[in-house]
C-alpha cells in the first residue's frame, strides 16, 4: 500500500485578549484551536503562546496626523514571531483576528508582507480562514468591516498617549 505522505506543519497557537470587539474567553479559544488542529492531519501542535494582558496604545504625535495603534504586553506574540523566523513554527493558529493586532491594517500588513511571502500559514479558527486555502483579500475585507462595526460599539476610546487595558 503506497500512501502519499502529507506535509506536516509545526503549528503554534496564540491566545490573547481581544484588542477590539467582543472579548475572547481564553480557555474556550484554546479548546476551539485544539479541536481545529485535531481535525487537520497536516498540522501538528508544537507550542502554545499566551498573553494574559495586552495594552493597546496610541503613540503621541505632535504633528496632528493620525498615528498607528501600538501594543504592549504582547511578549508571547513576539516570541511566536521569532519562532517563525527560525522555522520552529510554520503555521500560526489564532482563535480570532482581533487577538493579534489592534487594527486591521496591522493584521493586513503582517499577513501580506510577512506570512504569505515566507510561506507561513495563518489560520483564524473563528473565521474558518487559512492562508493556504482561503482568499486573503476577501478575508481582510470581512475583517475590516467587522473592525469598523466594532469601533461604533466600543465602550472605550483610545486617546493619544493613553493606554487602554484589555
Amino acid at each position: 500500500m503506497n500512501q502519499e505522505l502529507k506535509p506536516l506543519y509545526r503549528a503554534g497557537v496564540y491566545l490573547a485578549p481581544a484588542a477590539y470587539g467582543e472579548a475572547v474567553a481564553m480557555e474556550q479559544a484554546l479548546s476551539e484551536c485544539q479541536k481545529y488542529l485535531g481535525n487537520r492531519e497536516e498540522l501538528s501542535l508544537t507550542r502554545i503562546y499566551r498573553d494574559e494582558e495586552v495594552t493597546v496604545l496610541r503613540t503621541p504625535d505632535r504633528s496632528g496626523r493620525r498615528t498607528p495603534l501600538g501594543v504592549s504586553g504582547n511578549d508571547a506574540w513576539q516570541r511566536l514571531l521569532r519562532d517563525t523566523e527560525t522555522l520552529a513554527i510554520e503555521a500560526v493558529v489564532v482563535y480570532a483576528a482581533r487577538t493579534v493586532a489592534p487594527s486591521i491594517s496591522g493584521l493586513s500588513k503582517l499577513i501580506r508582507e510577512y506570512f504569505l511571502p515566507f510561506g507561513i500559514r495563518f489560520i483564524d479558527v473563528e473565521a474558518s480562514f487559512d492562508t493556504k486555502t482561503g482568499d486573503t483579500d476577501c478575508y481582510l475585507r470581512r475583517k475590516t468591516s467587522e473592525y469598523r462595526s466594532s469601533l461604533c460599539r466600543k465602550p472605550y476610546s483610545v486617546k493619544s498617549g493613553k493606554k487602554v487595558q484589555l
